[in-house]
Formats: structure tokens, sequence, C-alpha cells
């Protein structure tokens, strides 16, 4: 990796440690304050629904007008919103803060990606946008606990103060990072001109991966809770699974071509969540969680990458706007649909049947070759 992208690895890192340490913590922070239960997802779910909608105008923007723009306001919207949140107790203004906090994640890992891919040699494409891309996995394997842990000892004051202080040095981080778009591409405002049509059928396979992400984090720590064990695990064994493979399989799709490998980690995938149907006890947890982390982390590198080769050097912002909007789509929908077949045929479905669409999404990634 060049100094460039060392840099933005750390940025990133930073910005991510950033969010990772209010994920836990927020929804006990917000029923402190007396938000009811049904208040409470909508307060949660805001910052996801403002992502969501703002990644395709940020891939659209980064075309536009450059990454860097996009970096420094993604992370100091990531600043502002943590300080926010201390002064902020009814419902109204914390949804207004979590729509602010997301529109930060829209924009910064868009443009941040974008600019990994321009930086990155066609040739080693896939491997530096799967290391890039380890950032966040390491962050999501320390902030969760870190964040609960310091509530514990000091409060929700000075957690606050923590992720703001790790935002503003994901922005002290960005500063120094150079423009890496060559030339603006004067695309006009429109709905149309916000997605890339090149980026859409690697971006719809990631969308099938999205949705047993979704499944399980809505619904894994019922199941997990049901037997007994700590869904943590789970997620701490994931998340430092995907960092340690991510690369490795990057560097695959560069040599062997990104369809086999992004094929191969979902039908991985499938077969991690799938195990969680019949996982039982700490170990199984843990089987089920490592080979989910190996399939997920083998995927999203040669997705993104798959994406980017599609896509022209002007239009790189574009593919990873519609790249990261399929993965919005595919979490929340893998969410809301683990809610209805639990309680239509029972909680062992929901993993089956996220299994069943992370295979139809190899089977698309092969056809769309």
């Amino acid at each position: 990796m060049t100094a460039t992208l060392r840099l933005l690895w750390a940025s990133a890192f930073a910005f991510f440690l950033s969010f990772y340490l209010l994920l836990s913590a927020l929804p006990l922070y917000a029923r402190e304050a007396g938000v009811s239960d049904g208040a409470l997802d909508l307060v949660i779910g805001s910052f996801a629904l403002a992502s969501m909608l703002v990644r395709p105008w940020a891939g659209w923007a980064s075309d536009r007008f450059g990454r860097r723009p996009l970096l420094l306001a993604g992370a100091a919207l990531f600043v502002v919103a943590p300080v926010a949140y201390t002064v902020t107790v009814t419902v109204p203004a914390l949804v207004l803060v979590r729509l602010l906090h997301g529109a930060g994640m829209g924009l910064f890992p868009t443009a941040a990606s974008a600019l990994v891919a321009d930086a990155a040699p066609p040739a080693r494409r896939g491997e530096l946008l799967g290391s890039f891309g380890a950032a966040a996995n390491v962050a999501m394997a320390a902030g969760p606990g870190a964040g609960v842990a310091l509530v514990e000892r000091a409060g929700f004051v000075p957690l606050f103060a923590a992720s703001a202080v790790a935002a503003a040095g994901a922005l002290a981080l960005t500063a120094p990072v150079p423009e890496s778009l060559a030339e603006p591409k004067r695309v006009p405002l429109r709905l149309d001109a916000a997605l890339s049509a090149a980026a859409l059928s690697p971006s719809l396979v990631a969308l099938c991966l999205m949705v047993t992400y979704g499944a399980q984090v809505a619904f894994l720590p019922i199941h997990a809770q049901a037997q007994g064990v700590n869904s943590g695990l789970f997620f701490l064994v994931f998340a430092l699974v995907v960092a340690g493979v991510r690369g490795h399989a990057g560097r695959l799709s560069d040599r062997l071509g990104r369809t086999p490998v992004a094929a191969t980690g979902l039908v991985l995938a499938a077969a991690g969540v799938a195990a969680l149907a019949l996982a039982r006890g700490l170990g199984g947890l843990t089987v089920a969680a490592a080979l989910y982390g190996v399939g997920f982390g083998s995927a999203q590198p040669a997705l993104m990458a798959w994406c980017v080769d599609r896509a022209g050097a002007q239009d790189r912002g574009r593919a990873m706007g519609t790249y990261y909007t399929a993965l919005e789509l595919g979490i929340a929908g893998g969410a809301v649909g683990a809610e209805l077949v639990a309680a239509a045929v029972g909680p062992a479905a929901v993993f089956l049947a996220a299994g069943a669409i992370a295979a139809a999404g190899a089977t698309l990634a092969v056809a769309r070759r």
C-alpha cells in the first residue's frame, strides 16, 4: 500500500471506531432518556435510512466535485453528532441527530472506497480494496465492547467524548490525503445519474450477501439468548475472520477473476448462516461465525472490485455509491424479512431462508459473469 492508502486506512479505522463505540451503547442511552420501545426503533433506524438515501448522491458528488470534500464532510459530521447526543433527550431531537450521523456514514465510506479504487493499480485492485475494508472490521471487533465497558465505568458523556475524539482523529488523518479524481465528470443531478448502470449486476449480488447480514444482526441475539449463549462472541469471531481474509481474497480475485471468488464466498456465507439454524452452544456458534466470516470476507472485496472494473475512471464514485446502496437495502431487507419469517415459520427458518438467498446470489454471479 502507498503512503496515501496507509493514511486513509488509519483514517477509516478511526472513523468506524467512532461509530462502533456507540453501536451497542446508544440504545441504552435512549432507554435512559425515556424513549419507548416503539420510538426506539425509529431513533435507531433513522441512521440507516439517512445513510441509504445519501449514498447514491455521495457517489455522484464524488465524481463531480472530488473525493476529499466528501471525506472531510463525513468525518466532520461524525465529530458533531456524538457531541449533539450529550444535549439531546427528546425523540424528535434524537431522530434529527441520528439522521445527521447517518449522513456522515453515507459520505465517508463511499468517497474513501472510490479514492482507493483510483489509487489502486488494476492488477491489485481487489487486494487493496479488501485490505482497506479490513479497517472497519478491526474497529467492529474492538468498538462495541469498549463502548459498553466505558459506559459501565464512566457513563455516557465520556463515551460520546471518546467517539467524537476518534472522529476528530479521522478528520485530522484525512486532511493530508490528496485528491485522486483526475477529471471531474459533469453529470446532471438526476435520480438516474446517481446510480451506475455498469455496477448494477455485482451490486445485486452484494444485496443477496447483505440479506444474510441483516437477518443475523436482527435475529441472532434472540436465537443465541434462547440457548444461553452470548451473541457477542459470534460478532467478535466474525469481525476478526473477515479482517484477516479480505486482503487475501481480494488478491485471489485479482488473479482468478471476480466471479469465482465472489460466488465461492457467497456459497460459504450461505453455509455459515444456515449453520446457525443447527448451531448449539458456544462451539457451534463459533464454527458458524468463522465459516460465515470466511465467506463474507471473500465475497465483499471481489464484488467491490467487480463494480469498479465495470465502471470507467470517471464513474467510480457512482459505482461505489450503487454498491453501498445495495448493501443498505440488503441489510434492511434481511432484518425485516427475519422478523416476518420467524413469526410465520419459526426461528430456524430465518437462517435457512437467508442462506438460500445467498446461494441464489452465487448463482446470479456466475450467470452474470
